[in-house]
C-alpha cells in the first residue's frame, strides 16, 4: 500500500497556507468534553468568581491575536493568557478553571485542553526535596554526564518551548546510556539542584515534567495544530458544526478519550488511510448491486448476483483484509490500529456522520464484552429487522452495517453459524 501522490502533494502545498492563516483552535469535532467531572466544574466556578465570562473570552481572543503557527507553545500561551487576565483582574490565579471554561465554550477541543492543563501543572509546581538515600543512583559515569548536560540546559532552552527543550534534554541524557530509567534521571535532576548546577525553579519544572512523563508525549501544541490543519486541508469537513460525544468517551485503562488517542498516536497521513478503509466499506455497503463474474476460455460470462447479506459478508471480509494489511504499510511501520481508531478517524475526516456514530454508540448491548457474537447480532436484527436493511437508503443501511462490523471486530471467538450454510456465499 502506498500513499497517493496527490495526497502527498496536498500536504506539501498546504504548508504555506498554514503560515498565512491566523491561528484558530475552534473545536469542530467534539461534543461533551472529556473534562466534565465535578472537580472540573468546580474549577470553572472558581475561575468565574475571579473573572466573568466576557473577561475570560476577551483575554483569550487577545492571546490568539499574538500567536504564530510556527511558534505555538502551550507554556507560552498559558503565560500570555494569564497575563491578559491579570490586566483586568490583577489577582487572577485560577488558570485551570479558565482553560476548562474556554473548552466548554468550544474555543478549543480536549487535546488542546490537555496540553494547556499539563503545561500549567508543570509551570506551577514547587520544588520537592527528597532524601538522596531514597533515590536510585545511575552508574557508569551517567551522573557526571547528566550534570554536564544540565549545566547548559538554561542557555539551550532560550527561545524554545519548554516541552521541546525538555524532550531534547531527556534525549541527550539517554544518548549516554539508553538503559537509564526515569528513576535514574530523577536522581540526576536532584543532584543537579543540590550542587546548584540548576536553579530550584528549573529543577521544579523539569522534575514535574519527568513525573508527568512529558518526554513520552508525541503531541505538542505546534504539532497538534499542523496535524489538524493538514487534515482539514486534505479532507474538508461537510459540516464543521457536527459534534460527537462518541469520540470524547474515555478509553479503558488510559486517561485519554478516543479522539485524544487518535491525535496523539497517529499522523495525519495515518488517520486519512484509516478513514479511507471505512470510506470503502461504506461504498461497498451502499452499492446498489454486487456481482461475481465467471469467465470461461471463450470469454463467456456467468453473472452471479449477490444478495444483501452476501454483499455485507463480502464487505466485512474485504474490511478485515485491508485492516490486516495496514501494519505492512510503510506509514504504519508494523502498528495495528484498533477498529475504534478507524471509526474515530472516519468521523475526524467526515466519512461517518455524527448521527450515524450516535446511533451505533447508542447500541450499548453490542459493546458488552460478556456477550457472544450471536447474542450481539440479535440486537442488530431486533432493531433493524432483516438482513435486507443493509440495502436501505443511507444513512439507515450503513448504521446496521457499522453495528454488525463492530460486533465482529470486538468479539474474540464467535460462533459462526453461517460457516456451513450453503445458501450463504460470504
Amino acid at each position: 500500500m502506498r500513499f497517493p501522490l496527490l495526497a502527498l502533494f496536498a500536504v506539501l502545498t498546504s504548508l504555506p497556507l498554514l503560515a498565512a492563516n491566523p491561528v484558530d483552535f475552534t473545536n469542530d469535532r467534539e461534543g461533551e468534553s472529556f473534562y466534565s467531572s465535578s472537580s472540573d466544574r468546580r474549577a470553572v466556578s472558581r475561575a468565574l468568581r475571579q473573572a466573568d465570562e466576557t473577561q475570560i473570552n476577551d483575554a483569550y481572543e487577545e492571546t490568539l491575536r499574538g500567536l504564530e503557527p510556527a511558534k505555538l507553545c502551550s507554556f507560552d500561551l498559558n503565560q500570555t493568557l494569564l497575563s491578559n487576565l491579570r490586566k483586568v483582574k490583577p489577582n487572577f490565579s485560577e488558570l485551570n478553571g479558565a482553560i476548562l471554561y474556554l473548552r466548554g465554550k468550544n474555543h478549543f477541543d480536549d487535546s488542546v485542553t490537555k496540553l494547556l492543563l499539563e503545561a500549567n501543572k508543570v509551570s506551577t509546581s514547587g520544588s520537592t526535596f527528597k532524601d538522596p538515600d531514597m533515590l536510585i543512583q545511575p552508574h557508569n559515569g551517567a551522573m557526571e554526564e547528566g550534570l554536564k548536560i544540565l549545566a547548559n540546559f538554561e542557555r539551550k532552552a532560550q527561545g524554545q518551548c519548554f516541552d521541546d527543550a525538555y524532550r531534547t534534554l531527556y534525549g541527550d541524557i539517554l544518548k549516554f546510556d539508553r538503559n537509564l530509567s526515569s528513576q535514574h534521571i530523577e536522581a540526576i535532576f536532584h543532584q543537579a539542584q543540590a550542587r546548584r548546577v540548576i536553579t530550584p525553579q528549573i529543577y521544579a519544572r523539569i522534575e514535574k515534567a519527568r513525573s508527568e512523563e512529558l518526554e513520552k508525549s508525541s503531541l505538542t501544541l505546534k504539532t497538534y495544530y499542523r496535524k489538524i490543519r493538514s487534515l482539514r486541508t486534505q479532507a474538508p469537513l461537510r459540516d464543521s458544526s457536527e459534534l460527537s460525544a462518541f469520540v470524547t468517551k474515555k478509553l479503558d485503562r488510559v486517561r485519554l478519550s478516543r479522539r485524544q488517542r487518535l491525535l496523539e498516536n497517529y499522523s495525519d497521513i495515518q488517520i486519512i488511510l484509516m478513514a479511507d478503509i471505512i470510506k470503502k466499506l461504506r461504498a461497498r455497503i451502499e452499492s446498489p448491486r454486487a456481482e461475481i463474474l465467471i469467465f470461461n476460455r471463450q470469454n463467456q460470462v456467468e453473472t452471479i448476483p449477490l444478495e444483501p447479506m452476501e454483499r455485507f459478508r463480502l464487505a466485512v471480509k474485504l474490511l478485515r483484509k485491508e485492516i490486516s494489511l495496514l501494519p505492512l504499510n510503510t506509514f504504519f511501520q508494523g502498528r495495528s490500529p484498533e477498529y475504534i481508531d478507524l471509526m474515530t478517524a472516519a468521523f475526524e475526516t467526515g466519512v461517518i456522520a455524527e448521527v450515524e456514530l450516535a446511533e451505533v454508540a447508542g447500541l450499548e448491548e453490542i459493546w458488552n464484552p460478556k456477550k457472544t457474537f450471536w447474542d450481539k447480532a440479535q440486537v442488530w436484527v431486533r432493531l433493524f429487522g432483516t438482513v435486507a436493511s443493509i440495502a436501505l437508503p443511507p444513512p439507515y443501511g450503513f448504521i446496521p452495517a457499522l453495528a454488525i462490523v463492530i460486533i465482529e471486530m470486538t468479539v474474540g471467538k464467535k460462533d459462526d453459524n453461517n460457516a456451513n450454510d450453503p445458501t450463504v456465499l460470504f
